[in-house]
């Protein structure tokens, strides 16, 4: 189990959200691999949560949404509208299965990588949180 989460952002339109502190790291299924990227290592499924909020540079819709290695991930992602005087909520959960371990001694695969990125409005003041769980 993994969690991570930030507070305070400044985040540009289309980028990838950074997880700067990490509340709870159990087993190596998921690793925090570089600040904006989570790795998981081995086969199973994983139940990921994603749940935040934030305020828009300018008034706009924008939409938060799960990347796996590289492709966005249609149920997974949640629309808000990013205004300068209010907060918006965001949140969405969806699983995730990984075909190949990518631990010990199976040299030949890839992690399977999830990142988290913002839509087209530039935030400011954005928190996130992400859980991610492997279930089976």
């Amino acid at each position: 189990m993994l969690q991570v989460y930030s507070s305070n952002l400044t985040m540009a339109a289309n980028a990838a959200f950074p997880f700067n502190n990490v509340v709870l790291d159990k087993g190596c299924g998921e690793r925090l691999s570089a600040p904006a990227t989570i790795q998981l290592n081995q086969r199973g499924v994983y139940l990921v949560e994603v749940n935040g909020y934030a305020t828009g540079a300018a008034a706009g819709d924008d939409v938060i949404q799960l990347y796996v290695n590289g492709l966005p991930v249609p149920q997974a992602q949640d629309s808000f509208t990013a205004a300068s005087a209010t907060i918006d909520n965001f949140g969405f959960k969806t699983f995730v299965q990984v075909a190949e371990n990518n631990c010990n001694c199976n040299c030949f695969t890839s992690p399977t990588i999830l990142q988290v990125l913002n839509g087209e409005q530039a935030l400011t003041d954005a928190y996130i949180n992400v859980v991610v769980t492997k279930i089976r």
